[in-house]
Order: C-alpha cells, then sequence, then structure tokens
C-alpha cells in the first residue's frame, strides 16, 4: 500500500515539474516576443487595393507612379526633409529618432532614405471615369462604377507595403540596425478585367471632348461579342476633387450611359424592321403632305415639310414621321410590343456586378388602343423611353439579326496576372437575314443620302439614323431636346456598333452625326 501512495506522489511531482517547466517556457516564449516586438518600429508604406484593367490588361487605374520616401534620421535625410518641410519641421522629426513617411520628388536610396514608387489610384486624364467609378476616402469603400460593384473583391486582393526598423527602449531607430521592406500582397496583380479597350475609349473620349456636346454619351460595342469597347459620358469629373465636381452643372457624377431618355427618330428603324419582318415590301409608299391628322391630334414632319410620296428608304433618309405613323397602323400593336422587348427594351440592362441601365419605358398595350398614342409611338415620342445602352443592343439586332446584351466585364485577374474569362451568353435570333440585309442598305443610304449626311466619311461605308426628341423637360420657354445618333460600321460588313447622346441638343445630325463619324474613322485607321 506505502508503495502504491509513493508511485502516485511520484508521478504527481513529475507532472507537476513538466507543467511548471511548460508554464516558464510559454511565459518565457511570450516575453521573448513582446521584447521583441517592442525592439522593432514598423510604419505604412502604402495600401494597395486590387486592380482595373481594360481588355488587353492595360492599367484603367494606379497607371501612374509617385515617389514616397521612408526617412530615418541622419544629416542627410534632415536636408531633404527641410526642403519638403521647413527646417522647423524637419528638426522635429530628426529630434524624435523616429522614421518618417513623406512624398517627395527625389529618389535616394541608401542607410537613412528609402524611396518607394506608388501608384497613384486615379491619375490626372484617366479613362472611363464614369464606368470604373471612385473609392470613398474615409470609408476607403467603392462608391460607385466597377469600384462600388467589385468593392469586396477588390478590397480582398489589395495588401500594403512596410518597413520595419529596429528602435531602442524610446523608440528611436538604432543606427547600423539594416531596416526590413514587407510586402503584404501589395504587388498582387489580381482585379477586375473590363472589356474596354483603352485605344477605342481615348478615341470616344476625344471625340466628345471635341464636340459640341457639353451633357452625354458616346459608346462603342464589339458586334460579334456584345462586348462594350468603350463607354464615356460628359462631363467628365475629377476623383480626386468630389466636392468641388458636386458643385458644377449637367451633374458630371452621372453616368449618362445608363440612363434613359426620350429617343425620337432613331426608333424609325425598329419600326421600319420589325414591318420588313411582317412582310410589307421597302417599296410600300405613302404620300407626306406635312402634317397627318390622328384623331383630334394633328402630327407634323420636321418644320412641317412636305416629303411627297416616299418609299421606306426615302422616309428613313428625310426622317418622314407622317410615313411610319401611316406604316405603325398596318402593324399589329402586340406584336410590335413583343418585339421591341425582344431587343432588350423595358428591362434592365445589367452590364456587370452592380453595374446596370435603367429599364426605361415601353407604352402599354392598352395605351396603344389610343390613336393618338400609337402615331407617337411610331417615331419615337410620348411615353417610350431607351438607355443608349439599350439602344446599342437595339442597332446590333438591326446590323446581324441577333439580341446579345451588352456587357463590360471581361472576366477576373488573379494575383499573377491570369484571367478567367467570364461566360457570356448564347446570342438570341429576332430579326431574319433577309430583313437584315435590307436594314443595312437602308441606313447605309440615311447616311450616303439622307438627313445624316454629317455622318459621312470618306474613308468608310457608314450606316445609321438620327434622332431628335422633346423631352417634356423646360429651360424657360424652351423645351430641351434629346438628340441622337446610333449606327454600326463598316455598313456592308459590320464590326462595330456605336450610339452617341446628347441630354440638350439642335438635332441628331448637327450635334452627334459627327461624333458618330470621328469615332468611325479614328478605330478603322487605327486598327
Amino acid at each position: 500500500m506505502r508503495k502504491r501512495v509513493a508511485l502516485l506522489y511520484s508521478l504527481l511531482s513529475l507532472c507537476l515539474l513538466l507543467l511548471t517547466v511548460r508554464i516558464l517556457s510559454v511565459t518565457a516564449e511570450e516575453y521573448s516576443s513582446a521584447a521583441k516586438e517592442n525592439s522593432r518600429k514598423t510604419v505604412l508604406i502604402a495600401e494597395s487595393r486590387g486592380k482595373i484593367y481594360d481588355r488587353s490588361l492595360n492599367l484603367l487605374v494606379d497607371g501612374e507612379e509617385e515617389p514616397v520616401s521612408v526617412f530615418t534620421p541622419s544629416i542627410k535625410s534632415k536636408q531633404i526633409l527641410t526642403r519638403l518641410l521647413g527646417e522647423e519641421r524637419a528638426q522635429e522629426i530628426i529630434e524624435s529618432k523616429k522614421p518618417y513617411v513623406s512624398k517627395t520628388d527625389e529618389v535616394v536610396n541608401d542607410e537613412s532614405i528609402c524611396t518607394f514608387r506608388v501608384p497613384i489610384r486615379y491619375p490626372e486624364n484617366s479613362l472611363a471615369c464614369h464606368l470604373v467609378g471612385y473609392v470613398d476616402p474615409k470609408s476607403k469603400n467603392g462608391s460607385s462604377g466597377i469600384e462600388r460593384g467589385y468593392n469586396d473583391y477588390l478590397k480582398e486582393n489589395g495588401g500594403s507595403l512596410s518597413a520595419s526598423f529596429g528602435v531602442d527602449a524610446s523608440g528611436g531607430v538604432l543606427q547600423g540596425v539594416k531596416r526590413q521592406i514587407n510586402d503584404e500582397n501589395y504587388s498582387s496583380k489580381a482585379g477586375v478585367v473590363l472589356t474596354l479597350d483603352s485605344k477605342i475609349q481615348k478615341i470616344t473620349e476625344d471625340a466628345l471632348e471635341n464636340s459640341r456636346i457639353k451633357s452625354g454619351c458616346a459608346l462603342v460595342m464589339h458586334i460579334e461579342s456584345g462586348e462594350i469597347l468603350s463607354m464615356a459620358s460628359v462631363p467628365k469629373y475629377d476623383r480626386n476633387n468630389l466636392a468641388k465636381e458636386l458643385e458644377k452643372e449637367n451633374a458630371p457624377l452621372v453616368n449618362k450611359a445608363l440612363r434613359s431618355y426620350s429617343v425620337g427618330s432613331v426608333f424609325k428603324s425598329v419600326v421600319a424592321a420589325y414591318a420588313l419582318e411582317c412582310g410589307i415590301s421597302q417599296d410600300m409608299r405613302f404620300t407626306c403632305t406635312g402634317t397627318c391628322k390622328v384623331g383630334d391630334t394633328v402630327f407634323s414632319c420636321y418644320n412641317g415639310k412636305k416629303h411627297g410620296e416616299q418609299t421606306m428608304k426615302e422616309a428613313l433618309q428625310n426622317s418622314c414621321n407622317t410615313y411610319f405613323i401611316k406604316l405603325s397602323e398596318k402593324l399589329d400593336t402586340d406584336s410590335l410590343l413583343m418585339f421591341c422587348r425582344s431587343l432588350g427594351l423595358s428591362a434592365e440592362t445589367k452590364l456587370a456586378e452592380g453595374i446596370s441601365g435603367e429599364k426605361g419605358c415601353l407604352p402599354q398595350s392598352d395605351l396603344l388602343t389610343l390613336p393618338g398614342e400609337r402615331a407617337n409611338f411610331s417615331f419615337g415620342q410620348g411615353k417610350l423611353l431607351i438607355t443608349p445602352v439599350q439602344m446599342l443592343a437595339v442597332y446590333h439586332a438591326l446590323a446581324t439579326g441577333y439580341y446579345v446584351r451588352p456587357t463590360v466585364l471581361f472576366g477576373l485577374a488573379n494575383k499573377d496576372g491570369l484571367v478567367k474569362k467570364e461566360k457570356r451568353e448564347d446570342k438570341r435570333r429576332v430579326l431574319s437575314e433577309k430583313t437584315v440585309k435590307k436594314m443595312r442598305v437602308l441606313l447605309a443610304s440615311v447616311v450616303s443620302n439622307g438627313n445624316a449626311k454629317n455622318a459621312k466619311s470618306r474613308y468608310l461605308k457608314l450606316a445609321g439614323k438620327t434622332g431628335t426628341a422633346q423631352s417634356g423637360v423646360y429651360d424657360g420657354k424652351k423645351e430641351i431636346c434629346r438628340t441622337w445618333f446610333a449606327g454600326f460600321f463598316p455598313a456592308d460588313n459590320p464590326h462595330y456598333i456605336a450610339v452617341v447622346l446628347n441630354e440638350d441638343g439642335v438635332g441628331g445630325s448637327v450635334d452627334c452625326a459627327p461624333v458618330f463619324k470621328e469615332i468611325a474613322e479614328n478605330i478603322v485607321l487605327s486598327h
């Protein structure tokens, strides 16, 4: 019995001894770690956020760099700090014996100064500011555009760059102890890859800047894929000075490409295409006397101009309202509305996560039983509202026979810059090949011989339609007009769709057709 008690006592003593040793070991490790931590000082040099690229992995953010230096106390660092901050502030930093981080114009790397090239998120004159969006400087979360839609992904793929120094008990940097540079995912290439083409984006932005359009947008889409190659809105804005931009006119922070507007005569192409699809001949003739009475309402062509006898081609060339009023009377309204919905009208256009165009508005079927409302609808007036991105899809269908939803998302890049491409939905046929061939000829004639002559090019054949729409919005006694040009090029074998909108214009031919022409010519001549 005594032997058992002695054995048990010995085992308990051994356990207690082992536990004591373990406690002392852990405590020693904690003290050692704390001492090590207290012996080093880490300063943040810069933080990064996931990248945003165009389709060729050209940077749309962080495209320029600026030097940022980490200073440690020395005679040399004092000289440079004095030039940057003044003698008094420089002396304070040197006397503190602590490292200091500052932007600098000089690039120096020695024992007391280490300079890094740090990306500028939004350089001056960077492209696609409305689509890319911006980050709120306080919360560091995306507040608009791609920055907002992919905020979580961009934050997760950010990082930091810092420097660590050996310090004494007072926190002063120990001389002769080598600094350590810490890259915590700072150099990652991960980010969002857009369908934009930087060259075409620049061409589009320049064309708008060169135009008379003060508030509006222009877009270009690749005809095969439905990928948007450029999306520009004016006026542009400075993402580094948002408070000032909010005070300006014409809502510079708003992406006009996503808003819905009255459309006017660009919609006549839709009515013409549907009529052809229903078997109505393009040679069908109506006589335009300048006015047309429907019920109690008298509708007129622009300035009451009498176009005389018109075929469908001539009516599109002259943008004859009365022809399309008469043409619409031969069409089933419900079927026409169904065709419009097949083109994506009256539905949001999701371009990417968090980026969608408005629904716009298609009149209800019962409203179009009223003769006056149907007449308005036939030439793009009344309740009809369409966004510029919807108009891209509409003219894509007129040029190809297929509906495809526009997109701005190409894919996502990982930390090594490898891109996982976004899957695209299949195209949906909405027009026959026969109708498409006729529409290409008809819309090319509007540019070559019609009221869109301001879009006519010496270098290539263009096709499209102008539009001038009453908005119901007034500036004093003057009603503001929305003016448009929508089309494709080259006319015979289209590769691109383009849409131009002016929020407050004179006429589609005057305001928008020249912009379309400049974009088309510069794209073709630059490739």
